[in-house]
């Protein structure tokens, strides 16, 4: 066997053999059942907005709908928003009687306007979550539920439901994308924690987390992370939804996915000392995994299709040309019927060009576009 295809063939196997693991842990894993708390406890929800004048009523709005006011206290930490947000959200709030405020500060990214909601916030238990998006009547109590339901449960996350005007090939990825996401989040949860919250719709306990790096990393990882970190655990909750608008043109949901990738994999990165048995499964397990998916995989992924190129196009170059249209092809297909495996090619294409920008100094978030 010459050099070439050995490579190919290592390339080849890396890719298989993560999510191999990984589509096992999913098929294996199932939700635990919840039982509902008794009495709700009293909570603060931040909300870090940045130029969310078309949709911070509606929000406002619908979370004064799914839990008792009395026991709710919001937050809007305003990043310096160059629209109306302010001024809709302090009508908003006044209009349904509900106990919160609104901090506005500089702009100065996501991270640091989600630190200045926690820091204002008066409630042990807190809750983050997105302005461009809904609840519904589960979404909190579920959280609270698993979050208190024993003492090492530090933070929990809910999943994330995509909502598009579009029907293309990118909103149908992350449909894709989302069947097998939860799966596998659910499947970490019950082996110790998963860490790749989902930012929008996010429970902790104060004592459980430090404040975020406002420099590097994704708010809900980074969380994560430090959470794990002081020995409490990240748990997964499937039912607890955030209905969540997803950018259906390739320009919007690119810049979206290609940045969420790049601060995921810099929050994993900077925290590359979790991989220790001193964090028991979770850093002999589930982080290496992790580490493997954000940052080999892809690589490999390209790499293997670039040399299998190589190979079949030295016989004939129009056998090259049509392996490459193979893979168009597959891709493509995602446009018709929804399926994981150009949901795959497109997810690797994000990770890869985030892990090329990860250097960037990446701290301050744009509002993806609405129609």
């Amino acid at each position: 066997m010459n050099s070439l295809l050995l490579l190919t063939l290592i390339t080849t196997a890396i890719p298989l053999g993560v999510y191999l693991i990984y589509i096992l842990a999913a098929i294996t894993s199932k939700p635990t059942l919840i039982k509902p708390l008794e009495s709700l406890p009293n909570i603060s929800i931040v909300i870090p907005a940045y130029n969310e004048e078309s949709v911070i009523e509606d929000r406002i709005n619908n979370l004064s709908e799914i839990y008792p006011k009395d026991r709710m206290e919001l937050i809007i930490s305003n990043d310096g928003s160059l629209d109306n947000t302010e001024i809709i959200a302090q009508k908003a709030l006044a209009k349904n009687s509900l106990c919160g405020r609104v901090i506005t500060h500089p702009r100065s990214g996501v991270n640091k306007a989600i630190n200045r909601g926690i820091n204002e916030s008066s409630n042990e238990i807190v809750v983050i979550t997105g302005a461009d998006g809904l609840f519904d009547e589960n979404t909190i109590p579920h959280l609270i539920t698993v979050l208190l339901s024993s003492n090492d449960t530090g933070a929990v996350s809910g999943d994330i439901v995509p909502m598009s005007k579009g029907n293309t090939i990118f909103s149908r990825s992350e449909n894709a994308y989302r069947s097998i996401y939860g799966k596998i989040c659910i499947w970490e949860s019950k082996v110790h924690s998963t860490y790749c919250l989902n930012g929008a719709v996010v429970a902790f306990k104060k004592n459980a987390s430090t404040s975020l790096n406002t420099k590097k990393g994704a708010d809900d990882a980074s969380m994560a992370l430090s959470v794990i970190r002081n020995g409490y655990r990240c748990q997964y909750v499937p039912s607890a939804k955030f209905y969540e608008y997803v950018p259906y043109k390739f320009n919007e949901q690119r810049r979206q996915k290609i940045r969420r990738a790049t601060r995921l994999m810099e929050a994993t990165f900077f925290n590359r000392d979790v991989m220790s048995s001193k964090y028991g499964k979770f850093g002999m397990l589930i982080f290496p995994l992790r580490i493997l998916m954000f940052f080999v995989v892809p690589t490999s992924f390209f790499v293997s299709i670039l040399l299998w190129t190589i190979i079949i196009a030295s016989n004939d170059i129009i056998y090259g040309i049509g392996f490459l249209a193979f893979i168009a092809a597959l891709v493509i297909a995602g446009s018709v019927k929804t399926n994981l495996i150009s949901s795959f090619i497109i997810y690797q294409a994000y990770l890869f060009l985030g892990l090329i920008n990860m250097l960037r100094d990446v701290h301050v978030w744009e509002p993806a576009e609405r129609d």
